[in-house]
């Protein structure tokens, strides 16, 4: 069987989306990414601290 070098996908000619993520798609999902760091980091945070003051956590 031959190989073919992909080519990057392309937009239909007569469609207005785009190849690639504009800067707001890019904004958008730095934004995600930062939103779900911050969740861990506080979920992580959390447990922390409630491992170290367990009197101030009844239960």
């Amino acid at each position: 069987m031959a190989t073919h070098p992909h080519r990057p996908a392309h937009a239909a000619a007569d469609c207005s989306a785009l190849a690639r993520p504009g800067a707001g798609a890019k904004l958008l999902i730095a934004a995600q990414w930062s939103l779900t760091f911050l969740g861990l980091f506080c979920l992580i945070g959390v447990a922390v601290l409630m491992a170290l003051t367990p009197d101030a956590w009844p239960m």
